[in-house]
């Protein structure tokens, strides 16, 4: 037997160890605000090349197409790296589950020349970043590539969408304490970071998008655009009668901050309620399974 305070400094050691790793955590989600706004500003204006190691840098294309003879039955090996409540990661979640992909899920980054997240190897390829992801995916998956106003709609999602979701949501911290019941942060830990990394990075993130992106819009906004987009279609999903890779991308961008119950943010909600994407919301979450199944070692869930 050990006396009482031999018990808690192992505990508060345990506590503080824990603390650390879900901050590597919340550090790597607001990172992927910091990557997604560098895409932004610097895409345009650099010439599309490869990265040093030959894979594609964010929202440049495949430098080698993947085979047009791959089907979705080819696919092995098939392995994703992000983290549980990156929404970036959730929207490839989101299409590889949608599609009935077996995969598995590594926590972080991929070793390589590319320093964020999502990265997705098929095959033994790498493909990085989740709008190369879907666009080069969409075929093999669901027998059609992405339409020009396809291509337009993802790029509103991932450059739109998920941006003004990202500015939202980190600037609120009743947001952040949503955030970590979704990302499976619990208990102590859950507790200090809830309460903890919304006067960091969290502020820092929706800063640094506010700064940078004086003009975006609401998430409302976005949500009303693709709304008038489906309406157009006159079909109950984006990609027709079934659900399909703009749906998942779509519900991906979302889903973090509309996870459903008291997890959802408010804002989300009336995002999707306002803008009349309820109906669609609520039958593309009804065909994506599984999306938010902890995997890997809390608190570094995949």
């Amino acid at each position: 037997l050990c006396s009482p305070h031999t018990r808690i400094i192992p505990n508060i050691l345990w506590h503080l160890l824990c603390l650390s790793a879900a901050f590597v955590l919340f550090s790597a989600s607001a990172e992927s605000v910091h990557g997604s706004l560098t895409s932004l500003s610097t895409t345009s204006l650099r010439p599309k090349m490869p990265l040093p190691d030959g894979t594609n840098d964010e929202k440049e294309d495949l430098a080698v197409p993947l085979p047009a003879e791959w089907t979705k039955e080819s696919l092995k090996n098939v392995v994703l790296y992000g983290t549980h409540a990156s929404p970036c990661t959730a929207k490839v979640r989101a299409l590889l589950n949608l599609a009935g992909v077996a995969y598995e899920r590594r926590f972080g980054k991929a070793s390589g020349s590319y320093t964020k997240f999502p990265v997705l190897f098929v095959n033994d390829r790498q493909i990085n970043d989740s709008y190369i992801i879907f666009k080069s995916l969409a075929p093999i998956l669901f027998g059609k590539p992405y339409s020009e106003e396809d291509v337009k709609l993802e790029e509103l999602i991932t450059y739109g969408l998920l941006l003004a979701c990202e500015k939202e949501a980190f600037g609120g911290v009743e947001n952040m304490k949503r955030w970590s019941a979704v990302a499976g942060l619990t208990h102590v830990t859950g507790f200090l970071v809830r309460n903890l990394a919304p006067l960091s990075l969290a502020q820092k993130a929706a800063d640094r998008v506010a700064s940078r992106y004086p003009h975006l819009k609401t998430s409302l906004e976005y949500c009303q655009e693709l709304k008038e987009a489906l309406d157009q279609r006159g079909t109950p999903f984006f990609a027709g009668e079934q659900a399909g890779a703009l749906d998942a991308s779509c519900y991906g961008a979302l889903c973090v901050w509309h996870a459903g119950g008291e997890e959802s943010m408010e804002f989300a909600k009336e995002a999707v309620t306002q803008s009349g994407l309820d109906p669609w919301f609520e039958r593309t979450r009804a065909a994506i399974p599984s999306v938010f199944d902890l995997q890997g070692w809390w608190p570094l869930y995949t």
